[in-house]
């Protein structure tokens, strides 16, 4: 049975199977279409391949996914990819978003000071500022005030505490907003912030957002009490890229002073609200000044987008004089990520804090399908003498993902990466923090569409007191967790098994 199942997962077979397809496509067009017609095509199907291969931009994984897809369903092949890639609409979205960021990078600045400060600090570290505002646009503070939030029950009464007290404006960007008790509450304030003339802005993900409210035109009807909530590309037929791309982030500001960034989106089962026993983990970051101002030009920017209307920075700048904390020296950089920019800057960041960690390197993820290269990182770093450890649910949100997810354990355990799984239920935490020194807390899982295809973000702290409350956080979770070893993961069923390796050919559109 292992020989039967090694061979259905190897290579040769894969290759086999596709001749065989290949084959049997040509006989049904030989036979219903004609010769000629047919190997027109494949003439046509070997020029987008030989486009695929010299594109510039893409990742190789993608540029794999395609070349599959046009080797083994030819015809298919080119109507998708001649679809995906030639939509104009897809490329006036993308000149549009250009604009857009471009206009509002004008309200963002780097203080020269801060960034000597870091490199004075730890040059290593200050190198992940450095690319993080060069490749994301996001400066770097020295005079803002972090706080970690371990739980998502924690995250609203916070949050909701904070909306309160808003006197100017609120912007709330979440992937997903679901009906409940979460929402009911934040919707009375929302309303009654509303009266007092605060001004409201609300960006929910379409797609996200699909499956919540039995209204459809139930954020359309939010107007009616002075919340201005707008979608984020609305879900449509169409096949080009950029109807992939989702809105993953999770942003919550007040009056541009405070502001909220984790993994945390608008419903009960963040709370841990009728949960059946099994506990929802999330976390968030809490950010008290100037560095708030990165989320708020992040917000306008996808609001910009959402709307197709440049909104004018100028109104919402606070006086940052009356919140700047004193004598505090943390380094602070909100940043957002998204599938428009020249190069994957999620993982990257990921990639480079798994390059620096020295004596330890934790991470919490939901989701765990990864690229060869943050394998092959993420191997060295333990084979190097580097402390990894990776916490993933134990309940699965997603039992495909759990499955896909659980296909790359064996080579990471054999490497001497610790693998543990949360037992109180389902870790959706996204954090990394490397040896006390430098953490994320955001929204990226660890799999292709946060790091390729969707619009993330997140925060970095270095030098903050607040590393020491997140490492507290993750020895509090790895004590509630198993470990894993190769007995457990070479003992799974066979249909788990299965699946996981079959799952890994198409990961990256997962």
């Amino acid at each position: 049975m292992k020989r039967i199942f090694k061979f259905l997962i190897s290579n040769k077979f894969l290759i086999a199977l596709t001749l065989l397809i290949n084959i049997g496509i040509y006989i049904l067009f030989y036979q219903f279409v004609g010769r000629f017609i047919y190997e027109a095509m494949l003439v046509f199907a070997a020029l987008i391949v030989l486009i695929i291969v010299n594109k510039s931009g893409d990742s190789i994984i993608f540029k794999i996914l395609w070349l599959l897809l046009m080797l083994s369903f030819p015809f298919l092949g080119m109507i998708v990819y001649s679809n995906a890639r030639v939509k104009k609409a897809a490329k006036n979205r993308k000149k549009q978003w250009a604009n857009i960021t471009y206009n509002n990078s004008k309200f963002l600045e780097q203080n020269t000071e801060f960034i000597e400060s870091a490199n004075k600090s730890d040059k290593a570290l200050a190198n992940i500022n450095n690319y993080i505002t060069n490749f994301a646009n996001m400066p770097v503070y020295q005079n803002s005030q972090s706080l970690y939030i371990p739980s998502g029950e924690e995250y609203f009464k916070d949050l909701f505490a904070s909306l309160n007290s808003a006197k100017q404006y609120i912007l709330l960007e979440y992937f997903t907003i679901k009906p409940g008790k979460v929402w009911d509450e934040l919707f009375a304030i929302l309303r009654k912030k509303a009266l007092e003339g605060v001004e409201i802005k609300v960006i929910y993900d379409d797609f996200g957002c699909i499956r919540g409210f039995s209204d459809k035109k139930y954020f359309k009807k939010l107007a009616n009490h002075k919340i201005d909530a707008v979608p984020f590309n609305k879900v449509d037929a169409g096949l080009h890229f950029f109807a992939n791309y989702r809105n993953h982030r999770k942003i919550a500001i007040i009056d541009g002073k405070t502001s909220f960034i984790g993994g945390v989106n608008i419903g009960d089962e963040y709370a841990n609200i009728d949960k059946n026993n099994e506990y929802w983990k999330d976390t968030a970051i809490k950010i008290i000044g100037p560095a708030v101002w990165n989320n708020v030009v992040m917000f306008f920017n996808v609001w910009g987008m959402s709307t197709g209307n440049q909104a004018d920075l100028s109104k919402y700048v606070p006086n940052y004089t009356e919140v700047i904390p004193t004598k505090n020296k943390e380094f602070v950089q909100p940043y957002g990520t998204g599938p428009l920019s020249a190069e994957p800057v999620a993982r990257n960041i990921y990639l480079k804090i798994i390059n620096t960690a020295k004596n330890y390197l934790y991470i919490t993820t939901p989701y765990f399908i990864i690229d060869q290269h943050m394998q092959e990182s993420l191997k060295m770093a333990a084979q190097g003498g580097v402390e990894v450890k990776i916490i993933m649910p134990s309940t699965p949100e997603k039992k495909w993902a759990f499955y896909l997810s659980r296909s790359y354990y064996e080579t990471l355990i054999k490497a001497g990466v610790k693998i543990y799984e949360y037992t109180p239920g389902f870790m959706g935490a996204k954090m990394m923090i490397a040896d006390g020194d430098i953490s994320i807390v955001g929204t990226a899982n660890f799999e292709f569409r946060s790091l390729y295809l969707h619009f993330e973000n997140g925060v970095i702290l270095s030098n903050s007191k607040t590393n020491t409350n997140i490492k507290y956080d993750f020895d509090s979770i790895i004590n509630s967790s198993r470990l894993l070893n190769l007995r457990d993961i070479r003992n799974r069923k066979w249909h788990e098994k299965v699946i996981g390796q079959l799952l890994r050919v198409f990961a990256p559109l997962i």
